[in-house]
């Protein structure tokens, strides 16, 4: 079932909610105000948000503003305000904070669930078509990979250095022959992975039981398609996630040695910053939205980027339209999942991009 949480400081509203949810079938957990919400979002991890804007302490469009900025892998998230006064201003503020729907107090317990399950209905239609995006990613990657390696491996590895995946180029043997800096750094954590003698280890059997599974999947003749691993950390912190594919050609990390299966392994803990230069090369972006992307993802809203690039808020939202179009997205929330989650970012202390 889909764990809602409800943040609303009103006892006996917040009370009904969780009662009328859990009837229809929600899993439920509460919080009775913006600060202890925001801390069961991040320990609980529910698949959809119901949030009061008015709120003692941390109100609901803080909170937001505050997960969008701290916790950008949280972007599609979705996020219902509640409010006894849905003004324009309000609303738009909401939406350009990535908010998903706006509901008027007193609450029509049969229209919130209906909306609650359209957006959790969205949510699973968008991660479905964005696995399909993500494969297209990883094709397009190794294209520009094998073109980089016919004059220099080097080349090719300044390239996989910049991404925020992950990625281990392994022999026939399953030797890891190369590992970017995004693969060593989880790697060093030995958080339920680590390298030995450029074998791929984990601490648990099972899991070390599936890697080779999946190896050998890809190695075979018929050339299986990956299916994506999700391997739980001793540690707690969100799980990896793993794709491998079976390399087209041989490259050449050193003389003598050939990659045959790329594996990527993603850190969704990792704090990212998209890199210009990749969003431009997978994206077709040009500079400035290149920029406005990088911006969006450090949790700036339209406002911020207009006045830290020193361009107008229609220019933005004229980007905007144009990087929608280019990513095949429709919302803000859905463009960040996209980037943060894809190939196009490198680890760095957010900073604005002016």
């Amino acid at each position: 079932m889909s764990l809602v949480l409800i943040i609303e400081d009103e006892f006996e509203l917040r009370a009904g909610l969780a009662t009328g949810l859990s009837r229809a079938g929600f899993d439920v957990a509460e919080a009775e105000d913006g600060d202890v919400g925001y801390a069961a979002i991040l320990d609980t991890r529910p698949d959809l948000v119901l949030c009061d804007i008015g709120m003692p302490g941390l109100p609901g469009d803080r909170l937001l503003q505050r997960l969008r900025r701290e916790h950008p892998e949280l972007s599609r998230l979705p996020f219902l305000f509640l409010t006894a006064h849905a003004d324009r201003d309000s609303v738009l503020a909401g939406h350009e904070l990535g908010a998903d729907d706006y509901l008027t107090k007193p609450i029509d317990l049969e229209l919130l669930i209906a909306v609650i399950r359209k957006r959790l209905a969205q949510v699973e239609r968008w991660e479905n078509a964005f696995d399909a995006d993500r494969e297209h990613q990883h094709s397009r990657f190794l294209t520009m990979l094998s073109e980089r390696t016919q004059h220099s491996f080097l080349a090719a590895a300044d390239v996989l250095n910049h991404l925020s995946e992950g990625v281990l180029l392994l022999d026939a043997a399953g030797k890891v022959i190369f590992a970017n800096q995004m693969a060593r750094d989880i790697l060093s954590q030995e958080d339920g992975l680590a390298l030995r003698n450029g074998i791929l280890i984990s601490t648990r059997s099972e899991h070390a039981r599936r890697i080779r599974e999946l190896l050998a999947a890809v190695l075979a003749p018929a050339g299986a398609k990956s299916v994506p691993l999700i391997l739980p950390r001793p540690s707690g912190r969100r799980a990896y996630e793993m794709h491998a594919c079976r390399l087209g050609a041989r490259f050449a990390a050193e003389p003598g040695a050939g990659a045959l299966v790329a594996l990527f392994l993603s850190d969704l803990d990792s704090r990212c910053r998209p890199s210009e230069a990749m969003l431009i090369a997978f994206y077709d972006f040009t500079q400035t939205e290149a920029r406005v992307v990088a911006n969006l993802a450090l949790g700036l809203s339209v406002g911020d980027i207009a006045e830290v690039q020193g361009i107008s808020r229609n220019t933005v939202h004229h980007h905007l339209k144009s990087i929608f179009d280019k990513t095949d997205t429709t919302r803000q929330s859905e463009l960040i999942s996209l980037i943060l989650s894809g190939l196009a970012a490198q680890t760095a202390t957010p900073a604005a991009l002016p």
